[in-house]
C-alpha cells in the first residue's frame, strides 16, 4: 500500500492541528471571536467573515483573527492587508498590536472570558479509538495556535492527552515570531518526537498548508500536509494537486492506517 506515493515504513510521525481537526470549534472558539467582535463594535459577525479570516486569511491565532476584524469593520486595515498574512506575518502583527484604538491585552482578556462560558459545548471531530490506533502505530504530536492553559483544559475533558508525545502549544515559546503558524514550530514538533524517517500533519487551513511549505523549504526529514475539511465549506479553497484532502474521520483512516 502506498502513503501519499511513499512506502508506510517511511512515515514515523502523525501531528495535528487541534481546532478544526482533533476538536469542533464552531460552539466555542468561533461564537467567541463573534461575542468579541460584536462588544466591540455592536454588530453581527456572520458566517463569511468568519470564514475569511481562518480560511482566506489564514489567520491562526483567534486573538489575533477577532482583532483584525474588528481594525477591519473600523477602517484601520484593509482586507488586503488581512490576505497578506501568511506571507507577511510579523507586519500584520506589529499594526494588531500597536493599534490605537483597542488595547490587544484587553481584548484577550475579553475573549476568553467568552471562550470559557461556550468552551464545555466542544465536540471531538476524530473519534478515541482512532487516536489510540494512530498511537499505536505512529509517534504523535500536536502543533497548535491554542494557549496552553485551553488546550489542555480541552484535552483532558476529552481524556486524550495520553494519546500525544510532544506538544507544542501558542506558549511553547516565548518567541511570537516562531509560535504556530511558523515553520519553527512544525520544527520543534518534529526535533521533540525525535521524527526520523518524516511526518504527516494535519491541518485545516492555509496557514497549516503554508507551515508546512515553508517547513520543508528548510529542514528534514520530509513533512506531507493532509488538509482535514471535516466541517465541509473549503470547496476550492486549496487549488493544489499535490494537497490530499479528506472530509471524514473515515477518509483519513484509508490512507493513514494501514491494513497490508
Amino acid at each position: 500500500m502506498k502513503l501519499l506515493g511513499l512506502a508506510p515504513n517511511n512515515i514515523d510521525s502523525i501531528i495535528f492541528d487541534v481546532d478544526g481537526v482533533l476538536i469542533d470549534v464552531r460552539p466555542s472558539y468561533h461564537k467567541a471571536i463573534q461575542e468579541t467582535f460584536r462588544f466591540y463594535t455592536n454588530k453581527n459577525l456572520g458566517q463569511e467573515d468568519l470564514f475569511f479570516i481562518k480560511k482566506q486569511a489564514g489567520i491562526n491565532n483567534d486573538w489575533e483573527g477577532t482583532m483584525t476584524l474588528i481594525l477591519i469593520d473600523i477602517g484601520y486595515i484593509k482586507k488586503e492587508e488581512a490576505l497578506d498574512y501568511t506571507k507577511n506575518q510579523n507586519t500584520l502583527q506589529q499594526k494588531l498590536f500597536n493599534n490605537p484604538y483597542i488595547d490587544y491585552q484587553e481584548l484577550i482578556e475579553r475573549f476568553e472570558t467568552f471562550y470559557k462560558t461556550f468552551r464545555e459545548h466542544e465536540k471531538l471531530l476524530i473519534e478515541k479509538d482512532f487516536l489510540k490506533k494512530i498511537k499505536d502505530l505512529y509517534k504523535t504530536g500536536i502543533v497548535t495556535g491554542r494557549p496552553k492553559d485551553d488546550l489542555m483544559f480541552s484535552l483532558k475533558v476529552f481524556d486524550i492527552e495520553k494519546y500525544f508525545d510532544f506538544i507544542v502549544d501558542d506558549d511553547f515559546t516565548e518567541d511570537k515570531t516562531k509560535r504556530k503558524p511558523s515553520k519553527e514550530a512544525l520544527r520543534f514538533c518534529i526535533e521533540g518526537l525525535a521524527s526520523q524517517k518524516g511526518a504527516i500533519y494535519l491541518g485545516d487551513t492555509i496557514s497549516d498548508f503554508m507551515m508546512v511549505n515553508h517547513y520543508n523549504e528548510s529542514y528534514k526529514p520530509y513533512v506531507y500536509y493532509i488538509h482535514c475539511d471535516f466541517y465541509k465549506n473549503d470547496t476550492n479553497l486549496l487549488k493544489d494537486d499535490n494537497i490530499k484532502i479528506v472530509k471524514s474521520q473515515k477518509q483519513l483512516e484509508d490512507i493513514i492506517i494501514l491494513t497490508d
